[in-house]
């Protein structure tokens, strides 16, 4: 496998972008429409392809970001990414948005926090990992005192008062994770799908486009 050079595909809200990457950074990107990700994403690939003189069999991997966010988005990502995979044969990387956001603001304590629409915030606990949905309410009362980190000025807001940090992330926010995930073997193509984000060891109300962020 050639390690070196990695495709990055996030379509999961804002920051929605492809990227290739080589030696571990960022050489070429494409922003794609946070709505309409769906419809461009093949042609931003070929076209980054293109400009470097890469071919998809070149890559040593695909990572994609599957998740959560945008319902429609979350799904054009990751079919994008299997499409990729099977077609080229390539090993393939899945991780979470929430992780990303941890690793991108360098947080190894405290809460990663994105928007779920209305009141609802997805939240990954930095230490252990885990990820769940909670209320607004539910969750400032829970966070008093820790580290907080979101990537969306909205969401800022509605945690003002536990001083979040923010950072904006980027498509290329995903290449440490993905590396780590390529590192360890890679995703299993027929069991990779959107990351829906449980609570308790179940799916939080139902997975439908009304519980992803808008």
């Amino acid at each position: 496998m050639n390690a070196e050079k990695i495709l990055l595909i996030d379509t999961c809200g804002e920051g929605a972008g492809v990227a290739l990457c080589l030696g571990g950074s960022v050489v070429a990107s494409e922003d794609l429409a946070e709505r309409g990700a769906s419809a461009g994403i093949v042609a931003a690939i070929r076209r980054l392809l293109a400009a470097q003189g890469w071919k998809a069999t070149e890559l040593g991997g695909v990572g994609v970001v599957n998740g959560p966010g945008s319902f429609t988005g979350v799904r054009a990502g990751v079919a994008a990414a299997k499409g990729l995979g099977e077609a080229a044969g390539l090993r393939l990387a899945a991780v979470s948005r929430l992780a990303v956001l941890c690793e991108a603001a360098e947080m190894h304590e405290g809460f990663a926090v994105l928007r779920a629409g209305r009141d609802e915030l997805y939240v990954r606990d930095a230490a252990s990992g885990r990820e769940w949905m909670a209320a607004q309410e539910e969750f400032v009362a829970q966070a008093k005192g820790a580290g907080v980190a979101v990537s969306e000025q909205k969401v800022a807001e509605m945690l003002l008062g536990l001083h979040p940090r923010v950072h904006a992330l980027e498509v290329g926010d995903a290449l440490e994770p993905v590396l780590q995930v390529l590192r360890n073997g890679g995703a299993d193509l027929s069991r990779l799908d959107a990351n829906y984000v449980r609570s308790e060891g179940e799916i939080y109300k139902k997975a439908g486009a009304q519980h992803w962020a808008k």
